[in-house]
Parts: C-alpha cells; structure tokens; sequence
C-alpha cells in the first residue's frame, strides 16, 4: 500500500497512509522517530481507529453512571491481546461484533500516540481541548467520572517532585484546565479554571490527578491521588485531522467560561436518565444520518445553541467549547453543524462522562487510561 507525503506540520515529514495498523505499514505513528505516518483525513471521520483482530472498529468505554456502574462491577471483561482483567474503573474498548476486549494499554500500541517534544521517555502529547476524566469511583460499585478540559498541555515540574519528595519513576506533570463543579467556582465566572498536577509513574505506567492551584493561589490537594483517564481530539494532523486554530479556541474557551451557568444538579439528573434510556438502545448521540437536509441541520443548530443555555455539568464543559469553536471557526452555520455532527454530537445538558466516550470514540477520539506512549 503506498502512502504521498504532506505538509501538514513543517516541522515534520509526514507520511499519509490508507489504513491504520495495517500489516503493510504497521504502526500509525512511531513517536520516537520523526517521520510521522498518520491516516488519511476523513477515512475513519479524522481519527486513529482501534481494530479488533477481525478488523472491525472498536468502542472505548468506561463505567457508566450509578445503575449501569452497578451492572459493570458484576460483569467480567478481559483484554483479548494481553489478557488482563478488566475491572469496573478501568476504561477499554471493545468490540460488538465479536464480544471481546482490549485494554488502553493495547490499544495505544497499536494505533501509537505522540508524546511531549517527541522525546522518548516523555508523556504523551496532551493539548487544549482534550478531556481529562477522574475520581471514577465515589463509593463501592458506585461510578461517576468527573470530566475536565485541559486548556493547555503538559509542563514537567521538578521543581515540585523534590517538593513532593517524589519516590524514584515518578515525575510531577502540570497543565492548564477548566471544569464545572459544584464545590467549586472561579473569580469571574462559574466555571473554575485551575493548574492541575498529576504524578506520573513511569514503571507502573500509571498517572494520577494529584492537586490543584486555582487563580485565588488557593490549592487543592487530593487525599488520595486519583486516577486520571485522557481522551485525546481527533483534529490533530498526526490523526488525520485538519488542526486546530489555537487562538480560536482558546476564544471559545474564554467566551464558554464567561457565560457560564452554575452547576446544575437536575442537568445531572437528566444525564442520568439517559443512561437508563441507553438500556432501552435509546441514545443522546446526534447521528448525521437523521439530519439529511439542510433545513434538519438549522433546526439542530438552533438546538444546540440553546442547549448551551442550561445549567452545566462536568462533561458539558467539552461539548459546549467545541461546539462553539465550529461555530465561530463557521464560517456558516451549516459548516458549523457539519463539523458538529462530525467531532462532536452530543448535546451538552443531556449526555453524561460514559455516554461521551463511547460517542467520541465513534468520531476518532482517543481514549487512554495514562499518560503512556
């Protein structure tokens, strides 16, 4: 299978190929060489796609909320490449067709992820716009995922693994972040941005939500250190995306946090039902296929926008800065629910952290359970 070089990112030769993981060209992405081999953009809708052995696309996952959380801590899953035991906190992806699993683990070898300054023994390359999602498990069998945005990517911090005291492996990581919570808000809106910290393990291969520093110098510290799971966007050139205009998002960032509402417990609650939906095969989840016309996509438009008028929870945080993103990037609101419907097709008052991750990772989301390579 042949692949044609592209200029998509100066600063590397980058190769585009037909096909992730194939036997014919292997890995996607070598993150400790230069040459960037990446999918082509729209193959599987501008993202890395994980692939069973019978070669079908599979579904990241993670516990869904309260009943479904429940229903996973009984359940037994185990990766079919490493076979490793899946418990209920540990995110995977899976496949319908053929009923097996694989872990992140495995899944991130397969597909191949960047990392920080393409540095070999660096963390992954996390940026503006991905998700960080914590503190998976509230009491026992009891499942809720806090979702958090990262607003920039990660900085090493020596400097406070001394502080820490930290034991040798593990290194102290910091990044930008917003998020909706209810026990806590910012100085000029409700929406609380915050430096977070994480430790990272590199011989347990583990990374873990540690503390927050807020923009009062106020800081949080975990009792007990959390662990963190990432799904990475799918705009990225290395997955075949069209990039990201920094400045635009960080606008719709800055815009999204200043209109913000005060968290909404009934929002919660409306999520939560559509969990229970779920088990009906009902579902949150804006397919493209039920808006054919033109005049189907200026009705959902004016839906969406107004759903960015409800109280907020955590995972509406995400949805609504990308969603006004395609807005703003437009450069019409046809384009815009187009790039909507392709990224991003939830609305972000009735979809819940689990029904997130299953939905992005249709649209070539990414979903790691560290911050390994």
């Amino acid at each position: 299978m042949g692949g044609t070089e592209s200029a998509l990112a100066p600063k590397y030769k980058i190769k585009l190929v037909d096909e992730v993981g194939t036997e014919q060209e292997g890995k996607t992405f070598d993150p400790y060489k230069k040459t960037r081999a990446v999918v082509k953009h729209g193959f599987y809708g501008g993202g890395a796609k994980v692939r069973c052995p019978s070669n079908h696309g599979m579904t990241a996952g993670i516990s869904a909320e309260i009943i479904q959380g429940i229903a996973s801590a009984c359940s037994t899953r185990e990766c079919e490449e490493c076979e490793v035991s899946l418990e209920a906190v540990d995110g995977f992806y899976y496949c319908k067709e053929c009923s097996n699993y694989k872990c992140p683990t495995c899944a991130r070898k397969q597909i191949g992820l960047p990392v920080v300054d393409d540095c070999e023994g660096n963390p992954i390359e996390l940026e503006a716009g991905d998700i960080l999602m914590a503190w998976p498990e509230v009491s026992d069998n009891i499942f809720i995922h806090h979702v958090i945005m990262f607003t920039g990517g990660l900085e090493h911090e020596p400097e406070v693994g001394v502080d820490l005291n930290c034991p040798p492996g593990v290194e102290m990581w910091s990044a930008n972040t917003i998020e909706s919570t209810a026990l806590e808000k910012g100085v000029e809106f409700w929406w609380y941005p915050s430096k977070s910290f994480f430790a990272r393990d590199r011989y347990e291969k583990t990374a873990k939500l540690c503390a927050s520093l807020g923009e009062d110098g106020c800081p949080g510290v975990c009792e007990i250190p959390q662990p963190v799971k990432v799904l990475l966007h799918p705009l990225r050139p290395e997955f075949g995306g069209p990039g990201v205009d920094d400045a635009l998002l960080a606008s719709s960032i800055q815009e999204a946090a200043q209109k913000s509402n005060k968290y909404g417990y009934g929002t919660f609650a409306s999520a939560a039902t559509g969990n229970i939906k779920d088990l009906l095969h009902l579902t949150n989840y804006l397919k493209e296929s039920n808006y054919p016309t033109e005049a189907h996509r200026a009705q959902l438009y004016d839906e969406i926008v107004a759903s960015w008028e409800r109280s907020p929870i955590c995972s509406s945080v995400p949805i609504k800065v990308w969603q006004k993103y395609f807005v703003q990037l437009g450069p019409t609101p046809e384009e815009a629910v187009q790039n909507i419907l392709k990224y991003m097709p939830v609305l972000c008052h009735q979809t819940s952290p689990s029904q997130l991750t299953e939905i992005l990772s249709h649209h070539g989301w990414v979903l790691d359970d560290s911050f390994e390579p």
